[in-house]
């Protein structure tokens, strides 16, 4: 993803945090206390419309108090107290013209007025008709009230006993305000109860609570309402439409609750801030979206388009390839700094490149050209001598034995030969020859113009006496030598690629044929290390593709003349070159690795045929080949183990034949020689005196039977001192209760002689040439060399 629209992406997203934030902010927190500001207020004006209430009670006792705190009031209730009557005389009628005329009702918002005796009889009553403007006698549900009234409350004495409430009647509610009548100067005693109510209609209440933006309702207490409180005195209903609500209960004249008053009022504080907001979160927004704007304008203009130059720049040196260009540097800031370190790096890669441009052509070790100058060197050397009769010399050097110097003595001996042979060429080579290090322990010398094949050998021979010299390194005199193949030009080739190869081809010649020498590469040569690498080739598909035959040598027991062993002979006919000698073919098996499957194969396959000719009543055992190879292999134990369980045979019926070079191969070879002998296998040492240091090891390995090379029977002579060297093996042998088999005889006078001297086996040509296995039948049958069972 693109750094821009990474920024931009971080950008709006951190403003739609903010919005976010913002928006949860004002919601959870302001409106939240917009909320709580209008449930005070709403309290509040509670409280104001309770106290409307109670002060609208008190104006009721006031106004009554006018009446009921007169003399004149005082004089008519003694004067009825004494008749009996409220409209006995003169003085009655004017009072209640003066003091209870229609008038007075609502003047003084009354709607019923009642003068009580001290028995609680009304002496005078009148409810108002508000409609006809007359005073109509008590109804009898008010004088039930007067009744209700003189039983459950205590009559008022003094105008501080007064008590003031409603009352539920079934025409409504009514307020109601009960006082003592005394004489205005209240020195004598109270002489009756006066009683005032009015009808609260919702004019009485509007006239209560005159707030515009609010309306209270005062209501009955029902049992849905009662329940909507939850026991509580004062509650609020869920907001509707916008509107708020709040109840409280209010008790009767009596003390019992009776009535709710329901104050409902708009969410001032919550609608107001709620518009505030919106008027904000717009502004708030347009805000955010130009900082927005404005953010990527500065992002665009200071930054990304400052860095899309810096990479424009530096895509251009890329693409150029050209160190020496360098990008401009503009402004003071961290992007100027990004400049000049920049072009500070590019300086020191220009520097570098030099460097290595210079150590990309010499090897770090001995300084001499390295392969890639030296095939340039070479390359113009053929153009500098094409279509002219003159040659050049290429010479492939590679020191014999180099890697075990560095095995057993380390590296750092190693890579003072390596710089002592450098040294040494560069002395004896001309001046305009070109010496250079391949890799490794090889070195090539490009020999320019040498006239002739003789001045070619002195040069080689200076080489060849100068790499032969000992080195002293470190205390240690350490001598090497070196396998040396040279190609032409241009006899042996025409560029630089075939020079080479053909004499690395030379070389290695001479590394098979014995080191420390020197050849010159030719046609026949390379068609000779062709057929190896193909037939290397082949012999990994040749058991597959059963190209192999298993051959039979017999070998005769010296006592009886009777075969009961033969050696196992492995001959190969390969489709494309027809019959290869073992000796071609097993050195190759053995280099390449193949020798390990080609062994299991012919393992297999001697045993098949042991089955088949004990069979047939031939017990015979069979001698078979074992490399180091397959000695060191894990595994070779527990195959020959199932093989004989698989065709069940006894572990007699092999017998294990090695090389003395096995010997020498470490102890490895030795624990494996013990585990094979240990399950009943015989070892027999081949080819035994071609090598070294032989006697030592027969008294260690585990070795049965020795087979004298056929080098020491060629040599045999009845001549005195003829037989001297195969006496003194067999004798030696015998002594070391090793049996002998005498190989190589193929003269009846080398025959008789090895039975003279007491050699226990004989094999050769003379006795018989390998057979296939149906062929070995007809030769026991027609010899009588076994006589069966």
């Amino acid at each position: 993803m693109k750094l821009r629209k990474k920024i931009i992406i971080f950008i709006s997203f951190v403003a739609i945090l903010g919005i976010g934030a913002t928006y949860l902010m004002l919601h959870l927190i302001l409106l939240n206390r917009f909320e709580k500001l209008d449930e005070a207020e709403l309290k509040r004006n509670l409280s104001k419309a309770t106290a409307a209430y109670h002060q609208e009670l008190e104006n009721l006792r006031t106004g009554l108090l006018d009446v009921a705190v007169r003399d004149e009031t005082y004089r008519f209730m003694e004067t009825a107290a004494a008749t009996g009557s409220a409209d006995s005389g003169s003085t009655a009628a004017a009072f209640i013209r003066s003091s209870l005329e229609p008038a007075t009702y609502p003047k003084n918002h009354f709607d019923m007025i009642a003068l009580l005796d001290l028995d609680g009889q009304p002496l005078y009553g009148g409810s108002y008709d508000l409609t006809a403007g007359i005073v109509t006698p008590l109804t009898q549900e008010q004088l039930t009230l007067m009744k209700l009234v003189r039983s459950r409350l205590p009559v008022p004495q003094a105008p501080g006993e007064s008590r003031s409430g409603f009352v539920n009647l079934d025409k409504g509610t009514m307020l109601i305000t009960l006082t003592p009548i005394l004489n205005s100067s209240k020195d004598k005693p109270f002489i009756g109860t006066a009683i005032a109510g009015r009808m609260l209609h919702q004019d009485g209440i509007a006239q209560i609570w005159e707030d515009t933006l609010s309306t209270m309702k005062m209501s009955r207490l029902t049992t849905p309402l009662l329940a909507d409180s939850g026991g509580q005195r004062v509650w609020t209903s869920p907001v509707s439409e916008g509107q708020m609500c709040i109840h409280t209960v209010l008790d009767d004249l009596f003390g019992d609750p009776g009535m709710v008053l329901t104050l409902k009022e708009p969410r001032q504080f919550y609608n107001s801030g709620l518009k505030s907001l919106s008027t904000f979160r717009m502004f708030y927004f347009i805000s955010i979206m130009l900082m927005l704007g404005a953010s990527i304008l500065f992002v665009n203009r200071f930054i990304l388009r400052r860095m899309s130059s810096l990479v424009r720049n530096i895509r251009r040196i890329g693409s150029s390839k050209d160190l020496s260009i360098r990008i401009p540097s503009s402004g003071q800031d961290e992007f100027s700094e990004v400049e000049v370190e920049f072009n500070r790096m590019i300086d020191s890669l220009e520097q570098t490149q030099d460097e290595l441009r210079q150590q990309s052509m010499l090897d770090p070790l001995t300084r001499l050209p390295n392969r890639s100058l030296f095939f340039d060197k070479l390359n113009e050397a053929i153009a500098a001598v094409k279509g002219s009769d003159r040659q050049i010399v290429l010479v492939f050097i590679d020191l014999d034995h180099f890697k075990t110097v560095n095995d057993t003595l380390g590296h750092d001996f190693g890579d003072a030969i390596l710089k002592e042979t450098a040294f040494r060429i560069t002395q004896v080579v001309g001046k305009h020859d070109v010496v250079s290090r391949l890799g490794g322990d090889e070195f090539t010398i490009l020999l320019y113009d040498v006239p002739d094949e003789g001045s070619i050998a002195r040069q080689l021979s200076r080489i060849q006496e100068a790499l032969s010299m000992p080195h002293r390194i470190k205390g240690h005199l350490l001598y090497n030598t070196a396998s040396i193949g040279i190609s032409i030009y241009p006899q042996n080739g025409e560029d630089a690629d075939d020079l080479v190869k053909q004499a690395d081809l030379a070389m290695f010649h001479v590394k098979e044929t014995g080191r420390n020498n020197i050849f010159q590469y030719s046609e026949d040569l390379e068609a000779g290390i062709r057929r190896k690498k193909v037939l290397a080739q082949q012999l990994l598909s040749a058991a597959a593709g059963n190209e192999f035959e298993l051959h039979y040598q017999p070998i005769l027991s010296t006592g009886q003349l009777q075969v009961s062993k033969v050696e196992a002979l492995l001959r190969w006919n390969n489709p494309g070159y027809g019959n290869i000698s073992p000796a071609e073919f097993i050195p190759l098996a053995e280099s390449s690795g193949s020798i390990v499957g080609i062994g299991s194969w012919v393992l297999r396959q001697v045993c098949s045929d042991m089955r088949d000719f004990r069979s047939r009543g031939l017990e015979l055992t069979a001698a078979v080949n074992i490399s180091a190879l397959q000695l060191m292999q894990p595994g070779l134990l527990e195959l020959l183990l199932e093989l004989l369980d698989e065709y069940e045979l006894p572990a007699s019926s092999l017998e294990l034949e090695i090389t003395e070079s096995v010997l020498v191969s470490g102890d490895g070879i030795f624990l494996s020689l013990q585990q094979l002998r240990a399950h009943g296998f015989r070892i027999s040492l081949d080819d035994f005196g071609t090598g070294f240091s032989s006697l030592s090891y027969l008294r260690r390995f585990p070795v049965d039977v020795i087979k004298i090379d056929r080098s020491f029977i060629s040599e045999m002579s009845r001549e005195a001192q003829g037989d001297v060297l195969v006496k003194a093996i067999i004798e030696l042998s015998h002594n070391l209760g090793l049996r002998v088999v005498s190989e190589g005889i193929e003269h009846r006078e080398q025959f008789d002689m090895l039975r003279e001297l007491g050699s226990d086996e004989l094999q050769g040509y003379y006795i018989s040439r390998p057979l296939q296995a149906q062929a070995l039948y007809s030769f026991l049958e027609q010899g009588n060399y076994y006589t069966g069972r």
